[in-house]
């Protein structure tokens, strides 16, 4: 499987999984059930009741959707279209930064170009970061969400079970530092025990924690005290 290694705004390096041309393919097949439904359900509709717009009008209706649809799915669906978010793909960006409307546009704009004889495929199996030729002009990729270890249901269990805090004020974390934890101890890549002892190292001092607890014990165990104190 190909991975891609992009770097976090807290300069936290971790490895994501790049989504397979089989997912990528499926989700497109997907989004195109999504607007030929749209377009079977408008043309029922006017037939139904009659209606006789312009030509103009039509044109709108059934050309707008499809002509827009996946740059407005992923400026309102953070990098997903449906196709993308049923197989739990989305778009990255290489660097770590959160993909803007420039990125998308550029992805929107050069769609037409990928799609030519199959053009992005062909970009796809052989840049090996699963790039098409507007991920390579926006500095996108589109990576798999999936996780092999389901680290919500751990910490449920630890909740269930009774939390004993061991670090009181980890509820001043901010959400999005927490959500950078999660994501780390979550990462099954080779870069994950670098990100790791990064991570702690810069938490430790803070909780004076230093060499108390290995790198993921002391995260694994901030973090819940974390989802604790913010739950109660």
């Amino acid at each position: 499987m190909e991975t891609v290694r992009i770097e976090t705004a807290q300069n936290v390096a971790l490895q994501y999984e790049v989504a397979t041309i089989v997912d990528r393919g499926v989700a497109v097949v997907l989004d195109w059930l999504v607007l030929v439904g749209y377009s079977f359900g408008l043309s029922m509709l006017l037939g139904q009741t009659g209606a006789r717009p312009p030509e103009w009008l039509l044109i709108s209706l059934f050309g707008v959707p499809w002509t827009f649809y996946h740059l407005v799915c992923e400026l309102l669906m953070d990098g997903q279209s449906v196709g993308k978010r049923m197989r739990n793909i989305k778009v990255a960006r290489l660097d770590g930064g959160q993909p803007g409307l420039g990125h998308y546009l550029l992805r929107w704009l050069l769609r037409m170009v990928d799609s030519l004889f199959l053009v992005g495929g062909v970009v796809i199996l052989f840049n090996g970061k699963g790039q098409r030729i507007g991920d390579i002009a926006a500095g996108t990729t589109v990576i798999s969400l999936r996780r092999r270890n389901s680290l919500s249901d751990i910490m449920a269990a630890q909740h269930a079970q009774g939390h004993q805090v061991t670090f009181p004020g980890a509820e001043m974390i901010p959400d999005r530092e927490a959500a950078l934890i999660k994501e780390v101890l979550a990462n099954t890549s080779s870069a994950r025990a670098a990100a790791m002892e990064k991570l702690a190292g810069r938490y430790q001092p803070r909780f004076n924690a230093n060499g108390q607890m290995p790198p993921e014990q002391f995260l694994r165990t901030l973090l819940a005290d974390h989802l604790y104190l913010t739950s109660r």
